[in-house]
């Protein structure tokens, strides 16, 4: 339990420091080549009909962290309660200066696009009359 916590510490501490480090420094291993750690930073939430609303990632039941397991090619999201969930990567494709993640989970469309070079992410979660753009910051583990 106590390697956990540290490692989850060592994964806040990465995540938080990402937007101050240097351009050559956050963008290595942005290329999917190695483990990739994203803290969620702003949430928009839009219903169908009813509009959208602009929160943290808790405030939709959404995981503050993601993380990229390369090898298993694998999106896993650490939500507050502890809980965790477990996405297959469907595509992985580098594009420029990003790193384009797809995958499907629990009837939704999911996209990452992270930025090799800054290590700024967006992603879109879609499904049936509700989607939510998320934003944030990304760095190898």
């Amino acid at each position: 339990m106590q390697i956990r916590k540290r490692f989850w510490f060592a994964v806040a501490c990465a995540a938080t420091a990402t937007p101050f480090l240097s351009t050559a420094v956050s963008a290595e291993g942005l290329d999917g080549s190695s483990d990739i750690v994203c803290s969620v930073m702003d949430v928009v939430g839009c219903v169908e009909g009813a509009g959208c609303m602009q929160g943290r990632a808790d405030s939709f039941d959404l995981p503050g962290f993601v993380i990229l397991d390369a090898k298993k090619k694998v999106m896993r999201g650490s939500y507050e309660s502890g809980n965790e969930a477990v996405s297959p990567v469907k595509n992985m494709e580098r594009n420029g200066d990003h790193l384009v993640l797809q995958g499907v989970e629990n009837s939704r469309g999911w996209e990452f696009a992270i930025n090799t070079k800054t290590g700024l992410m967006s992603a879109a979660v879609v499904g049936d009359a509700i989607s939510f753009l998320v934003f944030g910051a990304c760095t190898a583990i």
